[in-house]
């Protein structure tokens, strides 16, 4: 696998909105379907690093830079367990210029093991519109 990590630009845009839709459902079916649209309204004003393999775009991360906030780290469900996530997630701590934060839904099991494993800890816990949520720090 030829995985390359950079920037986003703006011919990234359709997949990438393609990409956050079918990532949302498979993360969030209970709020299904989620707009491809989304994306930019999600993702505005925010540095936002796109996974490619072999030149297409199959994952992303969003980081909201003021707050060294990691706003969305999201990877095309057909691409998971393949090290794109950790390296989107890497590359983002090496990023922030001050030790980054998240935000998981505790229904979001799935994340939230993959954050812990990667020595993400719990920092705090919240209940926002989307229901519990856990603030995690990067280790």
């Amino acid at each position: 696998m030829n995985l390359q990590l950079r920037a986003w630009v703006e011919s990234d845009r359709a997949a990438l909105r393609s990409l956050y839709a079918a990532s949302r459902d498979m993360a969030f079916p209970w709020s299904a379907p989620h707009p491809a649209e989304d994306f930019d309204a999600h993702t505005e004003g925010e540095w936002v690093l796109v996974a490619l393999v072999d030149g297409v775009p199959v994952g992303f991360a969003a980081i909201w830079e003021p707050d060294s906030f990691v706003h969305h780290v999201f990877v095309h469900p057909a691409w998971l367990r393949q090290g794109i996530g950790q390296a989107l997630l890497a590359a983002c701590v090496r990023h922030c210029t001050d030790r980054p934060t998240l935000k998981c839904l505790v229904a979001n099991a799935r994340a939230l093991q993959f954050y812990q494993a990667q020595g993400w800890t719990v920092r705090e816990q919240a209940s926002g519109p989307d229901g519990p949520y856990l603030l995690l720090a990067a280790p």
